[in-house]
Parts: C-alpha cells; structure tokens; sequence
C-alpha cells in the first residue's frame, strides 16, 4: 500500500463521514469551529513541517520511497497532506460532540475557582516540557525529547491564557481528543507494520503497543490534545472576548 492509498481509506473514509454530518448539522458554533478549523490548519503546516523535516533529515523517521509521489524538502507530500486532514478530523469530530457534550460559558466566578486546577494542569504539562528537553540529550530518548519539547510550548500557551475555559470543557476535550487518538493509533501501527513508514530504533526507548512505538503514541495524542483545545479556546474565548469588545463600545 502507499502513502497516498493510506490516506484516502484511513483519513479520506472517515472525513466523508464527518464532513457530510457537518454539513448537514444544525448544531450551534458551526461558522466559528470552521474558521478554527482553518486557523489550525495553517497554523499545523507552519508550526510542524520544520518540525517534521528535521525528524527525517536526521534519520528518526523514515518513510518507503516507493510508496510515495515526492518530497517537499524531506517531507513527502503525503504527510503535508496527512498534517491537514488529521486537523480536520478532530476539529470536525469535536464539533460533531457538542451533540452530546455542550460547549459550557463560564462566569468569572467559575474562573475563580477554577484557577487552583489550572496551576496545577499549566505545572504538569511545564514538567513534561522540561523532561523533553533532558530526553534530547539521550540517543534513547530522542525521540519522545523532540516530541515533548516541540508540542508542550504550544499547549502551555493555551493553558496559560484558556486553562479554566479548558478545565469549565474537560468532557469534550477528553473525548475528543481519546476517540481521535485511539483511532489513529490503529492507522499509524497498521501503517508501520505494512512498510510504509517507520521509526528509528536507535532513537526510540523500544517500549511499544504491538507494532506502534511508544513515542509515536504519545505524537498522536499529544497533536489532538492540540487541535482540540485550540478550537474550544477559540469557539468558546471568542464568544467572551465579544461580550465584552460590545460592552465596552456600549459604555463609551
């Protein structure tokens, strides 16, 4: 199988789906998650495709050249392609639970007590950050260092200036992000396991679930953690930051 036959069934199948179920969805917030959705995207490619350049300059991640159509720099084609679908599936996917999981408005007050839990989320993720950085001094641990260091920043930030409005939406959050995880889970180790990628040894700590590295489910999980709070904070921070540009328009 190739890279670009691994997309159209195991991103391109389920897009139809969520897509279709979009467009036919009365659920509220559906202008604002779409022009998330497009942020992310752009925001994905930029952020990540240094990122991912540098992981197969230096040999971590290596991909089946007859399986793919072409490079830009490094990167095969199929995995730019690959950065902007996956945000589409989980920002679709979170949007499609707010059927089941509401998007919650919180009051000041709720912030207020809300900030304990926050400090105590913002210190964890800080943890994991700075373990990223003592892990790329070890061939080992290379890997899960470049993994760890590269996305932590990114949800430190959103917890730096949304962590109550992510902790007010901890439901959807969670699901969205485990659904889309576990799923592409599945796809990332039937991937490896056919040829078509494949991660070094030499800087992996060698744990793995059946054919995935520990590493790249950690990747995963930690990519939709992003998507799926960026878009929260930008549905829900948006409709507050509203409120309160109309009322300070009002009182001039």
């Amino acid at each position: 199988m190739t890279y670009l036959q691994f997309l159209l069934i195991f991103l391109g199948i389920p897009l139809t789906i969520v897509v279709t179920l979009y467009k036919k969805s009365d659920l509220p917030n559906k202008k604002e998650f779409r022009f998330g959705i497009i942020l992310l995207i752009f925001l994905a490619v930029t952020y990540t495709a240094p990122w991912d350049n540098y992981l197969v300059k230096s040999g971590v991640w290596i991909y089946g050249e007859d399986r793919i159509l072409g490079t830009i720099g490094y990167v095969p084609l199929e995995e730019y392609c690959f950065f902007v679908l996956q945000t589409i599936l989980s920002g679709l996917f979170c949007f499609l639970l707010q059927k089941r999981i509401p998007l919650t408005k919180i009051t000041n007050m709720k912030i207020v007590q809300k900030m304990n839990r926050k400090k105590i989320v913002f210190s964890s993720y800080l943890l994991l950050f700075l373990l990223g950085l003592i892990f790329l001094y070890f061939e080992k641990s290379r890997y899960l260092g470049l993994i760890l260091s590269w996305g932590m920043p990114v949800i430190l930030l959103q917890w730096f200036f949304g962590g109550n409005y992510l902790l007010a939406n901890h439901k959807i959050l969670l699901v969205s992000t485990l659904i889309t995880t576990f799923y592409l889970w599945m796809a990332d180790g039937l991937a490896i396991s056919w040829g078509i990628w494949s991660i070094s040894d030499t800087y992996t700590i060698g744990f793995n679930l059946g054919p995935l590295p520990l590493e790249e489910a950690i990747f995963f999980l930690v990519t939709n953690l992003m998507v799926s709070q960026g878009l929260i904070l930008f549905v829900v921070m948006r409709d507050e930051i509203s409120k309160i540009t109309y009322s300070l328009r009002r009182d001039l």
